[in-house]
């Protein structure tokens, strides 16, 4: 297909992201945060992944609500001569919960409450974005 051709089969994803921005959208669903070939996933005291989140005092900084950090995903390019957008690559981080010592130092990367709900959000803005075709599998990155 081709750089161009995905990146074009990607865009309303991102511009539903930046519909649903979470600097400038005090709305409940608006928890994304746009760059150019993926975003981040923000959680509010009201939406959040669990239980322990419910303890951090989020504040608003910067953005339009008190929110705090959980998620980025971004494409997962094929291999080869003919690139592709083959899925689009999640990667948690609860570093509010590790900072605020809710958690062990080391067990702050991709906790599974953190990714069932990221997915789930990611599914959301799919469906939000109207985009054509099927969505991208969500793959976990290992790393």
């Amino acid at each position: 297909m081709g750089y161009s051709a995905e990146h074009r089969r990607m865009a309303p994803l991102l511009e539903a992201a930046r519909q649903f921005d979470i600097a400038t959208n005090p709305a409940p669903a608006a928890l994304f945060e746009a760059g150019s070939g993926g975003f981040q996933i923000w959680c509010t005291p009201e939406d959040h992944p669990g239980e322990l989140w419910s303890k951090v005092d989020m504040i608003a900084g910067a953005f339009a609500k008190p929110c705090e950090y959980v998620a980025s995903a971004h494409w997962k390019w094929s291999e080869g001569d003919d690139p592709a957008i083959v899925g689009i690559v999640l990667s948690t981080d609860a570093y509010a919960l590790r900072d605020t010592r809710l958690i062990k130092a080391g067990e702050f990367h991709n906790r599974s409450e953190d990714i069932t709900w990221a997915k789930k959000k990611i599914e959301w803005l799919w469906q939000a974005s109207r985009a054509r075709g099927t969505m991208p599998p969500i793959v976990v990155d290992e790393k």
